[in-house]
């Protein structure tokens, strides 16, 4: 069943209007140079790769991640997309944690590349389905496999900080190594359901394998 707790630009999040931003790629309404996307992670803290960060509080750390996804999902192509970029990306988020509402609150106040985000909250793997971006809460590890299931080569960026997502066949996985922040990255599962990922993307990533660490 999916929540019908959704969330656009101007939705009220957390209390607060969740107000649009100001986005280049809707100003330019093009998608911006790859080498860009270096200077974009580097200005959140953590994003980069390997960047290390201080200790923070987890609200800090999870705003970092939320920057780092809305920021990796501009270096994505989505096959079959409608060519009107009023037709949004739809981001489904399973199960609810901290790091949960603060990417509903981040993405659907922002476009990628000209495109707004909805946003939605579901609770059964397979509402997943017709999603462009799933993010799978840690909380409900338990779930993992069905989820992949239900996306299984569907062009649909998984994402989650459960750890050992992106090995266990997930796209995207946040690690956290004391003090520092990655993301990994399956390349072959996006593959496998037809995402490109631009090559800058996937030099600041950790790339890793189904079961196993690439790099």
């Amino acid at each position: 069943m999916i929540d019908h707790r959704c969330f656009h630009a101007g939705t009220r999040v957390g209390g607060r209007s969740a107000r649009p931003l100001a986005d280049s790629s809707r100003a330019r309404r093009r998608r911006l140079p790859a080498w860009a996307l270096a200077c974009a992670l580097s200005a959140v803290p953590a994003i980069a790769g390997h960047a290390a960060i201080a200790a923070q509080p987890a609200a800090d750390v999870n705003q970092a991640k939320a920057n780092m996804l809305w920021n990796i999902a501009k270096f994505v192509e989505w096959p079959g997309l409608p060519e009107d970029k009023s037709s949004p990306l739809v981001f489904t988020i399973l199960g609810e944690d901290e790091l949960a509402a603060d990417l509903a609150g981040l993405l659907s106040s922002r476009t990628v590349n000209g495109r707004p985000v909805f946003v939605r909250f579901a609770r059964r793997p397979q509402d997943a389905k017709g999603s462009q971006i799933v993010y799978l809460a840690a909380s409900e590890s338990a779930m993992m496999s069905s989820m992949l299931s239900a996306v299984d080569s569907t062009a649909v960026l998984t994402v989650s900080d459960a750890p050992g997502f992106a090995a266990h066949g997930g796209i995207i996985g946040f690690a956290t190594e004391g003090e520092r922040v990655r993301f990994e990255v399956n390349r072959a599962q996006a593959e496998r359901g037809g995402l490109k990922l631009s090559a800058k993307l996937l030099s600041l990533a950790h790339l890793v394998s189904d079961g196993a660490g690439a790099r």
